[in-house]
């Protein structure tokens, strides 16, 4: 048994009460919110890859880590303008980790 506010008095009432033992106000099953249940956004290992190969950092702004996702289109533009070879390696370990991990 759980307790809910009367939509009219706003008092605590049982949520098996047919009516408000307050106010009289009718308490119907609609009212009553289910339990609500929140799961993490999912997202795709392979289109954060793609993502990130396209666009160095994608992946990592699919998956919700925007800040880090600039980080590496930053440091990967920086690579290949530098020099190809550390660009390109930072590219795969940005695509690398963009498919891996969790969501953060």
């Amino acid at each position: 048994m759980a307790l809910i506010n009367c939509p009219e008095c706003g008092r605590e009432v049982s949520d098996s009460a047919t009516h408000c033992p307050n106010c009289g106000h009718p308490i119907s099953q609609q009212q009553i919110p289910s339990q609500v249940v929140y799961s993490s956004p999912k997202w795709s290992p392979g289109i954060a890859a793609v993502l990130s190969l396209v666009i160095p950092g994608a992946g990592q702004m699919y998956k919700g880590s925007v800040f880090s996702g600039l980080l590496w289109l930053l440091f990967v533009v920086i690579g290949y303008t530098l020099f190809v070879i550390p660009g390109l390696i930072l590219h795969l370990i940005c695509i690398f980790g963009a498919a891996s991990g969790s969501n953060k």
